[in-house]
C-alpha cells in the first residue's frame, strides 16, 4: 500500500493511489495531544472488477459437437452487482480466444458448433459496472461422442412376395453403440443392376419393411443399416436373391389327355398344357404307367419318361406287353414341383 499524506491548516488528507480489493476493511484514525488521544474507525470499501468465478469449471455432457459448462459465481463481486458472464473458447493448438457468448445471467451454458476430435479450453469471466473480471479456465476437453455407431443388423430375409412388392425382415444389431437406434435404412439391388437403391424415404424403427415398385420377374437382394446419434452402421450381410412374382403353386393337371396310336408293344399319348401353371412356367412333364389291380393301393406305378421331365406334349411308351391293359398318368412340373396328375386313362398295345 502506497500512502500519500497532505496537510493544510484545517485538513489532513490520506491518499492510497494504488488501491486494490484487498485494501478494503477497517482503518483507525487516532489523534493525540498533551491532553490525551481520540480515535475514529473508518470502513473502507474498494470498488473494482469482480474476481474469477469459483471453480472448478466443469465440462459435462460432451458429444462430438457440443458440451455443457457449469461454474459458481465469484466470491468477490468487486463491490458491485454481477451483471453477467462472458464465455470464451480456444483450441489447444491455438492461442487466440473467441467469444462464445456474453451477457449471460446464469452459471450453466451449452456450447455448440464444436468440431469432432478437436481439443478445446474454455474460460469464464464475470462482469460488473467496473469491467471484466479475472478468468476461470477449464481443463482441455476433446469434442467426441461417448458412444459409437451401432453394429450391423442381422439376418435380413424376405417373408411375403408379390409381383411388385416384398416384405423384408431382420434382427436387431448385437450392440446399439451405447445410444438408441433411431432408424433403419433398407437398400435393394437388382440382380441385373450394379448399385444399391434406398427403399425407405421415412424413418423405420420396426424390424420389417414393405418395399414396393419392384419389376415383376426381377430378382432382388436386400441389406440393412442401423442409425443412432453417432452415425450409420456398416451394412448387414446381403439377403439371398428373391424373385418378384405372385405366390407360386404346383401346376394343375394337363388338359385333354388322349391316345394317338398303339402297336403291339407301344402306346403313343398326347396332351395339352395345364390351364393353370401355378404362377410359374411349366418346365416339363412326367408320364407314369401301371397295370390295373383290383385294389388301387396295390398298384405299382412306373415313371417311363426322363426323371427330370419331358419337354414335349406327346410321348411313346415302349416295351409294353401285347394285349395288356395299362393305366396312364400325366403330370406337369414347375418350379414348385410335380403337379396334380390327369389319371384314369387306360389303353392296350
Amino acid at each position: 500500500m502506497k500512502l500519500e499524506v497532505r496537510y493544510t491548516e484545517l485538513t489532513t488528507t490520506l491518499t492510497n493511489k494504488d488501491s486494490v480489493r484487498s485494501d478494503s476493511g477497517e482503518f483507525v484514525l487516532t489523534a493525540s495531544n498533551a491532553g490525551g488521544f481520540a480515535k475514529h474507525i473508518f470502513n473502507v470499501k474498494v470498488l473494482d472488477r469482480p474476481g474469477a468465478p469459483l471453480g472448478p469449471l466443469t465440462v459435462s455432457e460432451i458429444t462430438a459437437d457440443n458440451c455443457v459448462l457449469t461454474w459458481s459465481p465469484p466470491a468477490d463481486d468487486g463491490g458491485s452487482k454481477i451483471e453477467g458472464y462472458v464465455i470464451e473458447k480456444r483450441e489447444s493448438s491455438r492461442l487466440v480466444w473467441t467469444t462464445v457468448v456474453s451477457g449471460l445471467l446464469v452459471t450453466q451454458y451449452k456450447v455448440t458448433k464444436l468440431l469432432k476430435g478437436n481439443e478445446y479450453i474454455f474460460r469464464i469471466m464475470a462482469t460488473n459496472k467496473y469491467g471484466l473480471g479475472e478468468p476461470l479456465e477449464s481443463e482441455p476437453t476433446i469434442a467426441d461422442n461417448p458412444y459409437r455407431i451401432p453394429d450391423p443388423p442381422e439376418n435380413p430375409e424376405v417373408t411375403v412376395i408379390t409381383k411388385d412388392s416384398m416384405v423384408v425382415m431382420w434382427q436387431e444389431p448385437k450392440s446399439d453403440g451405447g445410444t438408441p437406434i433411431t432408424n433403419f435404412n433398407i437398400e435393394r439391388k437388382d440382380r441385373v443392376g450394379l448399385r444399391w437403391v434406398k427403399c425407405n424415404k421415412r424413418k423405420v424403427k420396426d424390424l420389417q419393411f414393405k418395399t414396393t415398385g419392384l419389376v415383376p420377374g426381377h430378382e432382388y437382394e436386400f441389406r440393412i443399416t442401423a442409425e443412432n446419434a453417432a452415425g450409420v452402421s456398416a451394412p448387414s450381410v446381403s439377403s439371398p436373391f428373391y424373385k418378384a412374382t405372385d405366390a407360386l403353386y404346383k401346376p394343375g393337371p394337363p388338359c385333354n389327355p388322349r391316345v394317338l396310336d398303339t402297336t403291339k408293344s407301344s402306346i403313343t399319348v398326347a396332351w395339352n398344357k395345364p390351364s393353370y401353371d401355378g404362377g410359374s412356367d411349366i418346365s416339363g412333364y412326367i408320364v407314369e404307367t401301371c397295370m390295373p389291380c383290383e385294389k388301387e393301393e396295390e398298384e405299382e406305378w412306373t415313371i417311363v419318361t426322363p426323371k427330370d421331365g419331358l419337354l414335349a406334349t406327346s410321348f411313346t411308351i415302349i416295351d409294353l406287353k401285347e394285349n395288356q391293359e395299362y393305366k396312364i398318368n400325366i403330370s406337369a412340373i414347375n418350379s414348385e414341383g410335380l403337379g396334380e396328375a390327369v389319371s384314369g386313362r387306360r389303353a392296350r398295345p
